[in-house]
C-alpha cells in the first residue's frame, strides 16, 4: 500500500522542513527521492549540501554521479528514481510519472501560498481514490511540530 502524507508548513521554512522529513526517513533506513522543478531542485541539492555539517547526506542532483553511494537523491525529472528509492518527496507541485517502487510519499506545500495549497487540494482529489492508496494529512504547530488533521 501507498502511503502519500500532506505536509503542510506553518512558520518554518520549507528547506528546513525537508531536511527534518529527510533526517526522519532516512533514520528508518530508507531511501528518499526528491522530486521538484528547476531551478527548485538546484536550491534543494545546494542546502542538503550546506544546512548542516555535522548531519552530512550523501546526496545528488539529477544526472550527477555517485548514485550507488546516496541514500537522497533530488531530481528535477518526474521518471527518474536512480537511487531505487522507497520514499519519494514532492515539492512545488511535483507529481511523479509512476508510483511504481514508492510506498511513501510526501507532499510539502506551504501554508501560506493560495497557489500551494490549491495544487495540494487537487492532488489530494485526485490520488484519494486511488486503490491501494492511503492519505494523511498533516500541520505544522507554532512549535513546529507535526499534528495529523486527516
Amino acid at each position: 500500500m501507498l502511503h502519500i502524507g500532506f505536509y503542510q508548513l506553518g512558520e518554518a521554512s520549507v528547506h528546513d522542513a525537508v531536511l527534518m522529513l529527510v533526517q526522519k526517513a532516512r533514520g528508518t533506513g530508507k531511501k528518499m527521492l526528491i522530486y521538484c522543478p528547476s531551478p527548485a531542485a538546484t536550491a534543494f541539492d545546494d542546502a542538503l549540501w550546506s544546512h548542516d555539517s555535522n548531519s552530512w547526506l550523501p546526496h545528488g542532483l539529477d544526472a550527477a554521479p555517485g548514485a550507488e553511494l546516496a541514500s537522497v537523491w533530488v531530481c528535477s525529472d518526474m521518471t527518474s528514481n536512480p537511487i531505487d528509492a522507497g520514499y519519494v518527496m514532492l515539492l512545488h507541485g511535483a507529481e511523479p510519472e509512476s508510483w511504481t517502487g514508492f510506498e511513501r510519499a510526501f507532499v510539502v506545500f506551504d501554508g501560506k501560498s493560495d497557489a500551494q495549497l490549491q495544487q495540494a487540494r487537487s492532488q489530494w482529489q485526485k490520488w484519494k481514490s486511488h486503490a491501494e492508496t492511503e492519505l494523511a494529512y498533516f500541520a505544522q504547530t507554532a512549535g513546529g511540530k507535526w499534528e495529523r488533521k486527516a
